[in-house]
């Protein structure tokens, strides 16, 4: 099994295709009243409604919105033994796995469920579980007390169909690709800015004793002193970000797309790159091309920032991605000007999947306030070397 795959489901949160348990499930010496834990937990993700393989990681502790802290465990299973044991009792061979895997110098026990034939159920009652009823896992837990109903059931007769893609989206340290999760805490400096009226416009320069500029070629930027506002401002609130997206499932996904918008509301703004304000000069050369967008070429992972009517839309476009490839979206500029966390709601959408798989990302923010004046402003545009 491939240690990208695992490490990517260590971002996800328990879902009807992941499971993360702390502690290896009793077996050699255990009851049925225990064992049946285990059988209930295989069967549920076996019936459980997903398009993709369902994974339960063994040594792993859930962190949600975070990466899951790896336990490790002491014991392995036998993975030609649990397959007897499991299929002893059931009306139907379950397709699953057990596998003995390392992550992070820790062992940990992964049960891999295959999508397959349903309904899967006990021949006769083992432990606290009952004979004939049809186990499913709903959200992120198999509830004994609410086994399949006759209609789930006959739903659950019709064929497995072809195996959707199985995407993974988190955010990434854009230094080192490390992967950071669907929450990301940024640090930043929050300015209170003199209003733009008081700001005064920068003078032409003087004329010579004939009458001539000085600089006759070059233009005076009068917004010069609001542009370095703007400048001190974007550069000590906005931070770069990634998002990492990758296939962790068996088939290619095809045309991949993720996309996910910004309310008004929630007080952050995004930027492309590209589109971060540049030092402001009080004199250039030609016409000012500042704010001009100009057509990049696009490749995956490339960043495209809309602003509409109240909102923010981001789409990353990603080609196609094989079996546990991933794609590094160009570096982004986040800016957050309160400490809140605020839920960015989105999509991934690819040609093979049936409908949009939603996407939910964390933004927080520890904030310092500080001011900067108009004397402040002056005295930095007088020198020609300064510290922001």
């Amino acid at each position: 099994m491939k240690t990208q795959l695992l490490e990517s489901l260590l971002y996800e949160e328990e879902s009807p295709t992941l499971d993360f348990k702390k502690e290896q499930y009793p077996f050699s010496k255990a009851t049925e009243e225990e064992k049946s834990e285990l059988v209930k937990d295989i069967l549920g993700f076996a019936n459980a409604w997903r398009r993709s393989e369902a994974y339960i990681l063994i040594g792993v502790e859930e962190i949600r919105g975070g990466k899951s802290k790896v336990i490790g465990i002491q014991n392995h299973l036998d993975d030609h033994t649990l397959q007897q044991f499991i299929n002893s009792l059931s009306n139907q061979p379950v397709q699953f796995h057990y596998e003995a895997v390392a992550i992070e110098g820790e062992q940990v026990g992964v049960i891999r469920i295959e999508q397959q034939t349903r309904p899967i159920y006990l021949k006769k009652k083992y432990g606290k579980l009952d004979k004939e009823r049809v186990y499913v896992r709903r959200g992120s837990s198999t509830d004994p007390t609410k086994p399949a109903t006759l209609e789930e059931i006959a739903q659950m007769r019709v064929e497995p169909q072809e195996i959707d893609a199985n995407l993974s989206v988190v955010f990434s340290n854009p230094d080192t690709g490390k992967l950071i999760g669907s929450h990301l805490s940024i640090k930043a400096e929050l300015y209170n800015l003199p209003s733009s009226h008081s700001i005064p416009s920068l003078p032409d320069p003087p004329k010579n004793p004939y009458g001539l500029d000085l600089i006759s070629s070059y233009r005076t930027n009068h917004q010069y002193y609001r542009e370095l506002a703007h400048y001190i401002y974007i550069y000590k609130l906005f931070r770069p970000a990634q998002l990492s997206i990758s296939n962790i499932g068996r088939v290619a996904a095809r045309n991949v797309r993720v996309e996910f918008s910004i309310n008004s509301l929630m007080q952050i703004d995004l930027v492309e790159k590209e589109e971060l304000p540049k030092m402001p000069e009080k004199q250039s050369l030609g016409p000012d091309l500042s704010g001009m967008r100009f057509n990049r070429p696009q490749t995956p992972g490339s960043v495209c920032v809309n602003q509409t009517a109240g909102r923010l839309t981001v789409e990353i476009d990603c080609g196609d991605l094989q079996p546990g490839r991933r794609v590094f979206s160009d570096v982004f500029y986040i800016g957050k000007e309160t400490e809140n966390r605020d839920n960015l709601i989105g999509a991934v959408y690819a040609d093979n999947l049936p409908c949009p798989s939603e996407l939910t990302l964390t933004i927080s923010a520890s904030l310092s306030e500080s001011s900067l004046t108009v004397e402040d402003l002056i005295s930095m545009g007088q020198t020609k070397f300064f510290k922001i």
